[in-house]
């Protein structure tokens, strides 16, 4: 396992890292594993589903739409180490359409699995799941074994992605004008913040859209949250709380 973990960390492409992913798996005794990214509360997000071993029909279904219900993912979302499916999943609390995703994943091979949230760098965060169809039950030391693999293949897949996107540096304005946007703001509302002309402000996103390599301010936002160039509202909720805490204490 040290040996694929270090053939993860110099992986050239996507492929490469793959390769190394699938061998971890089947060396922890599975040859089914998935990968998605990112792993975000709002399941409206498009998703990137990597996976091996499992059937194409449940990929093409999964990247359309079950995606948007997947209670795994969302459970992922809430713990910090790595999990095993159904068990530690509260079904009292699933909606009947989660429910129904369990069926159909049930179905294509996923009645069981490990699966752990993955962090990288700039506040991305990526899941990984592995199926786990055997009698005796995944023991601590499998879950941390899970664990590793996924957090050094998605430090890894966070390096080539930014190797693969060259970013042209934004303006002081342009990342001003880019804050107020992921914040909700219009474009008449940030004109009158800012100072400047409604035509400006529109300038001003044309500009971040082109760099971003985007079309629309959703996707904007999402490249900003993804790249760590804006901070979300819960990082900005959580600084707050820490800095009245640090008040109080003085």
């Amino acid at each position: 396992m040290t040996e694929i973990l270090a053939a993860m960390c110099v992986a050239e492409n996507f492929r490469a890292l793959r390769d190394a992913v699938i061998r971890a798996a089947m060396l922890l005794g599975t040859d089914r594993v998935y990968f998605v990214a990112p792993l975000v509360r709002d399941a409206r997000t498009g998703r990137v589903l990597v996976e091996a071993g499992l059937p194409k029909v449940w990929a093409r279904h999964y990247r359309s739409a079950l995606h948007q219900i997947d209670p795994i993912l969302q459970h992922a979302i809430h713990v910090s180490a790595a999990f095993i499916w159904p068990r530690d999943i509260d079904y009292e609390k699933l909606t009947d359409q989660q429910r129904r995703f369990m069926k159909i994943a049930a179905r294509y091979g996923l009645e069981s699995g490990i699966g752990v949230a993955c962090y990288g760098p700039q506040g991305r965060a990526g899941f990984l799941g592995m199926t786990w169809s055997q009698d005796t039950p995944a023991s601590d030391e499998m879950l941390l074994a899970v664990h590793q693999v996924g957090q050094v293949s998605f430090q890894r897949y966070c390096q080539i992605v930014k190797e693969n996107f060259k970013l042209t540096p934004l303006s002081n304005r342009e990342l001003e004008v880019l804050s107020w946007m992921c914040g909700g703001k219009s474009n008449p509302a940030m004109a009158k913040i800012i100072g400047v002309s409604r035509s400006s402000i529109d300038a001003y996103i044309r500009r971040i859209f082109a760099k971003f390599q985007v079309t629309d301010r959703t996707a904007a936002c999402m490249r900003a949250y993804s790249l760590g160039i804006v901070a979300s509202d819960e990082v900005k909720n959580m600084v707050e709380l820490a800095r009245k805490r640090d008040e109080e204490g003085s």
